[in-house]
């Protein structure tokens, strides 16, 4: 089959990562007022310094993120890490931000620590002293969710993050440098279809706002969801309303649903971050491709696992993704730094916990059975890799993307046509 045309096609390219080449960032802004030094913050502010003490002090008290920095010893733009007397600056910046983030994450497990204690209560007392009620009861999930992402979450980063400045105290930042690289690279390239998928989910879920102010729910489900949402067996009592209640076209249409504004914006940021680094690492192809078949697995194995309970989201095809990458960077290590990759299999365990903490509203189904399809296709398709390289578009893999990518401008067009029938 007819090979497409590859960025990484290059001399340089056969012996070095894109991110890791001097080419990977673009050239540095001409001088400001004879000022050779500056930086770039996370907002494309740019912001200039007359020497090199002034860099560090700047970047040491900027408020934003810092994206790349420039000096007189190259012409292009590098990450900050690259630059040896930037390290002490650095390291202080991290380590307020660790401080900021163990003192917000103590904060927020108080709060949410107490709120969970009192569901956990009222559970008890309200169901007579039966222990199945304390982890069956839906608000007391999402307060333990709640005191695990903004709470122990927060902490746990801040300690990570005091650790490695402890290990690193005496050392230059080597180790951090092929991660800083990676992401900001990463984060600077052009990912058009990611965009596309994600707009799809958020407008869906436009829609699916005004129509459930329009209108009430039946059975304590929302209208939209009655609509194009899967409702599996329990759409039989429904079915004078809603005729097509349990049929299977719902499997394709129930990802572009979610249950309330939170859910939606948590899988439209997870499907934003694996999506940009699916796209940018195996091109369009494979990310149209790896996430039709992940929801599409993900809702059959809700359909059979949780016959009687209505599900909603992208979790499905967003878990492909992440199972996907995972195969996909093991396969091809030198593609990707190591503790990049290791922050995968971390997002994996983080799902576990929130799959058990939620089990009474979280479809652990829909993220197993996605997350199982994105591995056995990384398996399939992608042979075991020495190569720096990112691996070449085949004309093949367009046919096929964009058969999938149809299929998920159906899904997209269908649910919205249905929530507005």
């Amino acid at each position: 089959m007819e090979k497409q045309s590859s960025a990484d096609d290059t001399p340089q390219a056969e012996s070095q990562q894109v991110w890791a080449r001097f080419d990977a960032f673009p050239a540095k802004p001409s001088p400001s007022d004879g000022a050779e030094f500056g930086f770039f913050d996370a907002k494309g502010r740019e912001h200039f310094a007359a020497d090199a003490d002034a860099l560090a002090e700047k970047i040491k008290a900027s408020r934003d993120g810092i994206d790349l920095v420039w000096t007189p010893d190259g012409d292009r733009l590098m990450v900050p890490e690259a630059v040896s007397f930037l390290h002490k600056a650095l390291r202080a910046r991290q380590r307020k931000g660790a401080d900021r983030d163990v003192s917000d994450g103590l904060r927020m497990s108080a709060v949410f620590g107490a709120v969970m204690i009192w569901t956990l209560y009222a559970a008890w007392t309200n169901s007579g002293g039966k222990i199945e009620a304390l982890y069956s009861q839906q608000l007391t999930g999402i307060a333990a969710l709640l005191l695990l992402i903004f709470g122990f979450l927060p902490v746990y980063e801040g300690w990570k993050t005091r650790r490695h400045l402890r290990h690193m105290a005496n050392r230059e930042m080597v180790e951090d440098l092929p991660d800083a690289q990676f992401d900001i690279w990463m984060h600077r390239q052009k990912v058009p279809v990611t965009y596309f998928l994600v707009g799809a989910i958020l407008l869906c879920g436009v829609i699916q706002f005004f129509v459930d102010r329009s209108g009430p729910g039946i059975g304590g489900m929302k209208l939209s969801i009655l609509r194009a949402g899967l409702l599996k067996q329990e759409g039989v009592q429904f079915l004078a309303q809603f005729p097509d209640a349990i049929d299977r076209w719902r499997i394709l249409t129930t990802p572009m649903l979610h249950g309330n504004i939170v859910h939606l914006l948590m899988n439209a940021t997870g499907l934003l971050y694996l999506g940009r680094r699916t796209e940018t690492l195996t091109r369009w192809p494979h990310l149209v491709i790896v996430f039709f078949i992940s929801m599409w697995v993900g809702g059959y194995a809700s359909f059979f696992w949780y016959p009687d309970k209505a599900a909603v989201g992208a979790s499905g095809g967003i878990m492909g993704l992440l199972g996907f990458l995972l195969v996909f960077e093991s396969l091809n290590a030198k593609l990707v730094p190591r503790l990049a990759r290791r922050r995968l299999a971390a997002g994996v365990v983080l799902m576990g916990v929130i799959g058990a903490l939620g089990m009474s509203f979280v479809d652990n189904a829909a993220h197993v059975g996605g997350l199982l399809a994105g591995m056995v296709y990384a398996g399939i398709v992608f042979p075991s890799s020495a190569s720096f390289q990112r691996p070449k578009t085949l004309t093949k893999d367009v046919i096929v993307g964009l058969i999938a990518g149809g299929g998920i401008l159906a899904s997209a067009l269908t649910a919205m046509f249905k929530m507005l029938g």
